[in-house]
């Protein structure tokens, strides 16, 4: 049986290994475990985007980039004053008290790949949400964040948000700079 991310290399090769990530630390600077399908991931590829449109986010940015922990610092709190003043958020937040997400990847758009962060929920059982920009559409996939990828990749995912970008069936992925 094939692992999404093998899947995925075989989809968009990965460059040269990236630098090793401290994970204790930065899920202690984060403030939460992370699932272990993402660290595998960035572990593999490092920062970068794939098909110059969905980059995905190692805990530090590289090359005076921002990374998932910058990124995460009041995020959710921004997306509840943009609801708040839209008057609508996702069902799947209001479900349940406690409920936040966490950006792990964003498009050249400005649209953001979560995951949704249920109390007492451990780390590789977080779905993806996808928000656009604007983040008043979203969709929910119950899938991680490496499979949600490499479906998308593969063309078994069809996000109206972000599958319109991309290049198959030739992908790619280019690190950031170190």
């Amino acid at each position: 049986m094939t692992t999404p991310l093998e899947q995925l290399t075989r989809l968009a090769s990965p460059a040269d290994r990236p630098a090793p990530i401290d994970w204790p630390d930065a899920e202690r600077r984060l403030g939460h475990g992370l699932p272990a399908d993402y660290k595998e991931l960035v572990d593999t590829y490092g920062p970068g985007e794939f098909d110059g449109h969905v980059r995905l986010r190692a805990p530090e940015g590289a090359g005076g980039g921002r990374g998932l922990i910058a990124m995460n610092d009041g995020y959710f709190e921004d997306l509840e004053d943009i609801w708040e003043m839209n008057g609508e958020a996702p069902g799947e937040i209001e479900d349940e008290d406690g409920t936040t997400l966490v950006v792990w990847a964003r498009t050249k758009d400005g649209d953001t790949l979560n995951w949704l962060v249920r109390p007492g929920t451990e780390p590789d059982k977080w779905p993806v949400m996808v928000l656009n920009r604007d983040a008043d559409v979203w969709e929910p996939y119950p899938v991680t964040a490496t499979a949600f990828l490499a479906g998308l990749l593969a063309g078994d995912i069809d996000s109206p948000i972000v599958s319109s970008e991309l290049t198959p069936p030739d992908h790619t992925f280019e690190p950031d700079p170190r």
